[in-house]
C-alpha cells in the first residue's frame, strides 16, 4: 500500500534503537508549551533543537530554553511507536499557568524499544484498582510507572507490589484515542481478587502496540553517524549506555515519588 511504511523503513528505524540519544519526554502538563507543542509522553524523544543535534547531557539545551523565552524554538522529536521523526515548535514562556518555561518532564536517554517496556492490558475485573482506574481491556498499553520504564512483566509486577497501597502514576497508550494518558492507580493485595491491580497483563509479539495510522517524516541518523558507519549505520552515541547489571532488585521509591515524578523538570530550569 502506497501509504503504508515498508518493512526496510522499519528496520531502519529499528537500528538507532539502543545506540542514538535524546531527551525522552515524561510527564506534559495541561496547557503547557509541551502540550501546545503536541510532545507525547513516553514515546517522544527530542533529537535536535534549533539545529542542534542533542547527543549529550552538557546543559547546553537547559541554557537554549532559556534563551528562546518567549521565542519559537524548532524542535525535531523522534517517536518511538511510528519510528520516524516531526518537526514542532515549541515556545518557552512563564506565564501558561503552570511552574516553569516548557511544563514538562524530561530525561536524557538512549532511545529505547518499545516493546521492552509494553505490558497489554487484558481482562479487567469489577471492583478492582484496575476498574477504578478506569483501565480500557484489550485497548489500554502500559507504556511507563511513575519515572520509570520496567523491562518486561517480572520487573513490573515487582515495582507494582513494592508501591502497594500508595499511589502509582502510569502511563498508558490506548489503541482508540491513539494517544498516552496518565492514570493513577493504588495497588491493593486486599481488593477482593488476585493481584494487587486486578487486571490481566500481556507482552511478546502478539501483545505489542498496533501500528499507527500517523504518518511522519522519517528518522534521519546524525552526521556522525553517516560519517563513521555509513548511511545507514548510526555512530556510536557520544555517552556511553550504562554497563547492563545482573538480577537487581525493584527500585526504592520514596513515598509521593509517583506523584511528584522524579525526572529533571526542565521547565523549572
Amino acid at each position: 500500500m502506497g501509504a503504508g511504511q515498508s518493512a526496510e523503513e522499519d528496520d531502519g528505524m529499528l537500528d538507532v534503537m539502543g545506540k542514538e540519544y535524546g531527551f525522552r519526554v515524561h510527564r506534559v502538563e495541561p496547557g503547557s508549551p509541551g502540550h501546545a507543542a503536541g510532545l507525547t509522553s513516553i514515546l517522544d524523544y527530542i533529537v535536535v533543537a534549533n539545529g542542534v543535534r542533542l547527543e549529550t547531557d552538557d546543559g547546553a539545551f537547559v541554557r537554549m530554553i532559556q534563551e528562546c523565552k518567549g521565542q519559537d524554538m524548532r524542535l525535531c522529536v523522534f517517536n518511538t511507536h511510528t519510528l520516524r521523526t516531526r518537526e514542532t515548535i515549541l515556545r518557552p514562556n512563564d506565564d501558561w499557568g503552570g511552574s516553569g518555561l516548557l511544563g514538562i518532564t524530561i530525561r536524557f536517554d538512549v532511545m529505547q524499544q518499545l516493546d521492552k517496556h509494553t505490558l497489554h492490558v487484558l481482562d479487567v475485573y469489577a471492583d478492582s484498582p484496575a476498574s477504578a482506574a478506569g483501565l480500557d481491556a484489550f485497548n489500554d498499553f502500559v507504556l511507563g510507572v511513575g519515572d520509570l520504564l520496567f523491562d518486561g512483566p517480572d520487573e513490573f509486577g515487582e515495582i507494582v507490589q513494592h508501591n502497594c497501597n500508595r499511589p502509582v502514576r502510569l502511563y498508558v497508550y490506548n489503541a482508540r484515542t491513539e494517544e498516552v494518558r496518565e492514570v493513577m492507580i493504588t495497588p491493593d493485595r486486599h481488593w477482593g481478587g488476585d493481584g494487587c491491580l486486578g487486571c490481566g497483563v500481556g507482552s511478546g509479539y502478539l501483545h505489542q502496540l498496533p501500528q499507527s495510522r500517523t504518518r511522519v517524516i522519517p528518522f534521519k541518523p546524525s552526521p556522525a553517524a553517516k560519517a563513521t558507519g555509513g548511511d545507514e549505520s548510526p555512530a556510536p552515541p557520544a555517552t556511553p549506555p550504562a554497563p547492563e547489571n545482573a538480577a537487581k532488585p525493584p527500585p526504592e521509591i520514596p513515598d509521593g515519588a509517583f506523584e511528584r515524578g522524579q525526572s529533571d523538570f526542565l521547565a523549572a530550569a
